[in-house]
């Protein structure tokens, strides 16, 4: 905002223009279904993906610095007369005046410092970086200062606030508190964790663009498996595809030969490098997703170099019996735990016996977190009071779920078959077309 003194001493705010048609990236309507049945007045995040999720502003500062200096927040009351707002530091400003979400509001802290040469003209994005620095009134020394400002300032500092502590540093909790002693805070990681299962289509967008993305650069080092070929190289081409095709790289967990039983995570390049060259007969496993637009995709199977044996075909039917029994029970109200042991159940009676062993899972949500809820493995107590007393949580229409079956023998090799699935009112459907076989170079 900007104050203009007229000569007859009117003063009247301008604000500059912000992107009006940037769509709000957040499930609005579970959010508030949540808020009130919770009782929130208003829900503060602070973990990176859940500031991302609420406001679609990401910091740089976490994912670089991961100790000094990372704090943001996205602040969302319950009533909507009142403006949400994002609460961050002088480093982060320059993004939130060149590229504006919807959230309108800005609160800043720290060095407000700046610049500004006389000759020159200033661009739009300095315009606004300037305007959110002079704002006097949404501004406080520290983090902990400008959230009870702008608590106050909204007229929520006697109420019931949902906080996110996954991000939030001591002496900041410590601010909130002290300055707001008739408010009343409640952890809130879990609930952010729980609103996020369900996706908005905008996020199902961004996971149908970006698990394209992914299949086509596991499809292109597919392309490439042949005898004497290194790990290391095949490694390359994912990268390589995925910066080309305008994603970040997360992860590349794949390994070939009888090594590919293990769960071997190459987080890059490999360190140090895999001299490992495919032979003929040999098994190869990958596991790989990156990011598209702050969301992450994962894409996982495996093939054989030349005619599999009969062990190498009864493993894979053996894992893909297992997913055909996941796509029959995936739907509305399935919990999560009983399709984990429905699953082990087809694997074994397809051929695996121990499969029971070794399984841990056989699945996860995925959005703006590569594991978003539900997990789908054995039941696990949860103490948070936006969970019903377990992680087990039951499917909902609008997730979008990894379903996953890996299986490894020593002395064998390593077999997978993975689909991102969409959850469908009576069922569910791929998100995008990826068919998984197993692979014969």
């Amino acid at each position: 905002m900007t104050l203009i003194i007229f000569p007859c001493g009117v003063i009247v705010k301008v604000f500059f223009p912000l992107n009006e048609e940037v769509p709000m990236l957040a499930n609005k309507e579970r959010i508030l279904q949540k808020m009130e049945e919770f009782d929130l007045d208003v829900i503060i995040a602070s973990h990176p993906e859940n500031v991302s999720y609420l406001s679609d502003f990401q910091s740089h500062l976490p994912y670089m610095y991961r100790f000094l200096n990372v704090e943001s927040y996205a602040l969302f009351p319950r009533r909507q007369d009142i403006e949400p707002c994002l609460i961050i530091t002088r480093v982060d400003i320059a993004w939130a005046a060149r590229y504006p979400t919807w959230v309108r509001e800005v609160y800043t802290f720290g060095n407000r410092f700046y610049s500004v040469y006389p000759e020159g003209t200033l661009s739009e994005g300095e315009k606004r970086y300037k305007q959110i620095l002079d704002d006097q009134e949404r501004y406080a020394p520290t983090a902990g200062e400008a959230i009870v400002k702008a608590l106050k300032k909204k007229g929520l500092d006697r109420g019931r606030i949902g906080l996110d502590e996954k991000n939030l540093y001591p002496l900041t909790r410590e601010q909130i508190v002290s300055g707001l002693p008739h408010a009343k805070m409640i952890d809130a990681f879990e609930l952010f964790r729980v609103i996020r299962m369900v996706k908005t289509p905008e996020e199902i967008e961004r996971l149908k663009k970006g698990g394209l993305l992914n299949e086509q650069a596991t499809q292109s080092v597919l392309g490439r498996l042949a005898e004497g070929v290194s790990e290391e190289e095949l490694a390359q081409h994912f990268l390589e595809m995925t910066a080309r095709a305008g994603a970040v790289f997360e992860f590349w967990n794949t390994a070939a030969g009888t090594q590919s039983s293990m769960n071997i995570m190459a987080n890059g390049h490999f360190f140090p490098p895999s001299k490992y060259r495919l032979k003929k007969g040999d098994m190869f496993r990958y596991d790989g997703g990156s990011i598209y637009n702050k969301y992450h995709t994962d894409a996982g199977g495996c093939a054989v170099l030349e005619t599999p044996n009969a062990r190498q075909k009864a493993c894979y039917r053996g894992v893909s019996a297992g997913m055909e029994r996941a796509m029959e029970l995936l739907r509305p109200g399935a919990i999560p735990s009983k399709l984990f042991e429905e699953v082990i159940i087809a694997v074994e009676k397809a051929g695996l016996k121990d499969y029971s062993k070794i399984a841990r899972f056989c699945g996860h949500g995925i959005g703006i977190e590569a594991r978003d809820y539900p997990i789908f493995t054995k039941p696990t107590k949860a103490t948070s009071p936006f969970l019903p007393g377990t992680y087990d949580v039951p499917v909902e229409e609008g997730m979008v779920i990894s379903i996953e079956i890996p299986y490894g023998e020593l002395g064998l090799g390593g077999f997978q078959t993975e689909y991102t699935i969409l959850v469908k009112k009576d069922g569910c459907e791929k998100l995008y077309p990826h068919e998984r076989e197993l692979v014969v170079r």
